[in-house]
């Protein structure tokens, strides 16, 4: 067989090595193929997401919409909240008659600057048949990514009553892997009873294009999608029609919890379902990697001879910078600081609510926080009649005997030994909470009909008599 030119072809050397069987000459051709990139090319937008991290905290005075003989008898409610933004929802758990609930839970959403987008809540009644409106109310995203840090009181809507205490933070990725630890530490610290585990960071990917995959059946071009997961989320790329040399240009974003043993898992596929192509990329090669971030071509597995992919793969870590927890540094003491002894993990701090993180009083006034800090009770109780209880611990500082100091256990069902593992937090100075009392009143969460639940026992600890930034656990 001969090949005829009508001009002399110009051969267009690569530094990729020739697939055996392969020209490196395109025939019936006299155009050179355009070399290809050796770097992603991202629009400018890529990379720029941020976190916004919303705390649902608590209601106050929701109206009560279980009542009972046409009104004669006042009940409660039994609140839930729905949360909203960017295309994300989540729903609280439901907390059993009461109309000033606290929540204490976490949802974190990916979030661009596209304007208009709000963050909405909406609290309800859960019934059996159907639930009731209890008010709603939002905030714009704007407002959030400009301030970085919201916490608000917010009136509930269209109701007559009602108000929502909400946290919400921006969390701009940082390309520092130095924080990643301060900031794992962290998330165990304030990471709630109720919520997920917290994000440490935010994994931005960008899809390029992928080279040389293989054939289908008979030679035909495949038409390849891409499938890729970090844990448990999963995005789909587009499909490229009839080529072996697709252009995706996409991006893709997913939420990191702990980078050190998660993975990016990318899976090129025909869209018959057919292998073309997988790659797995440990996180950890991020983590050495200049400002966390890989751009380059990655080598397809089971692809046959020379199949590969082009990816910008980026790391950025989510440091908060209101997360009330923070190290005891050298700049805030003055003195240099050692490393403590046995590859223990460094103190953290509880700091004052509002404190900047300037030296000044809040500074002075911290306590040590460890993972051990919460109420744990497991001595048996005496039920005060036949039937098992169904207790929980209320907790107030005292002398306020009021909402704000009060704090109250989950109930643990029919036990006389509960296990509550919980962990309680007031955010006030080091001097006032010396000269506080805790009352911890164990009680049996009996029929909604009653308005006094049953008490079991009660102590009082004399907080001027305890190490405070010490602390520990005792009967």
């Amino acid at each position: 067989m001969r090949i005829l030119f009508l001009d002399a072809p110009e051969v267009c050397h690569t530094s990729r090595p020739c697939v055996p069987g392969k020209s490196d000459v395109e025939t019936g051709s006299s155009v050179d193929l355009p070399p290809r990139p050796s770097r992603a090319s991202p629009d400018a937008q890529f990379g720029t997401e941020s976190v916004i991290r919303i705390h649902l905290l608590e209601a106050e005075n929701l109206i009560a919409k279980d009542n009972f003989m046409g009104g004669m008898i006042r009940g409660k409610s039994d609140p839930y909240a729905k949360v909203r933004l960017g295309g994300h929802s989540f729903r609280s758990h439901v907390i059993k008659e009461e109309l000033s609930p606290r929540w204490n839970e976490v949802y974190e959403v990916i979030v661009n600057e596209v304007p208009g987008q709000e963050v909405e809540f909406e609290i309800y009644d859960k019934d059996i048949d159907k639930d009731d409106f209890l008010g709603r109310c939002k905030i714009a995203l704007k407002r959030v990514l400009s301030s970085r840090f919201i916490d608000e009181w917010l009136p509930l809507e269209d109701v007559k009553s009602g108000r929502l205490h909400v946290r919400l933070e921006c969390l701009p990725p940082t390309p520092n892997g130095a924080e990643l630890e301060q900031v794992l530490m962290v998330n165990s610290l304030t990471q709630t009873q109720r919520s997920a585990e917290l994000s440490s960071a935010l994994l931005s990917v960008f899809l390029d294009r992928a080279a040389d995959l293989p054939l289908r059946k008979g030679s035909k071009p495949p038409s390849p999608y891409v499938s890729l997961s970090v844990r448990n989320v999963s995005y789909k790329s587009k499909t490229i029609t009839s080529t072996s040399e697709p252009v995706w240009d996409e991006g893709f974003s997913f939420l990191v919890k702990r980078p050190h043993v998660e993975s990016l898992e990318l899976q090129v596929k025909d869209e018959g379902g057919q292998g073309l192509g997988a790659l797995s990329l440990p996180l950890t090669q991020l983590l050495t990697a200049e400002k966390l971030t890989l751009d380059r071509w990655f080598p397809l597995s089971h692809a046959g001879s020379g199949g590969q992919v082009l990816l910008r793969v980026q790391l950025g870590i989510l440091v908060s910078q209101r997360s009330g927890v923070e190290p005891r540094s050298a700049a805030a003491t003055g003195a240099e600081t050692e490393s403590p002894p046995g590859g223990l993990e460094p103190e953290l701090y509880v700091r004052e609510d509002g404190d900047p993180g300037g030296v000044g009083p809040a500074q002075e006034l911290r306590q040590r926080l460890t993972h051990a800090d919460r109420v744990q009770l497991e001595s048996p109780l005496r039920a005060s009649s036949k039937d098992i209880p169904d207790p929980y611990v209320s907790l107030i500082l005292l002398p306020d005997k009021n909402r704000v100091t009060k704090r109250k256990t989950t109930v643990r069902k029919r036990t006389l030994n509960p296990e509550f593992n919980e962990r309680f937090e007031w955010e006030l100075p080091l001097e006032e909470a010396s000269r506080r009392k805790l009352e911890a009143c164990v009680k049996n969460s009996v029929s909604f009909m009653s308005r006094e639940k049953e008490p079991l026992g009660k102590v009082h600890l004399d907080l001027s008599q305890m190490d405070l930034a010490q602390g520990k656990a005792q009967w």
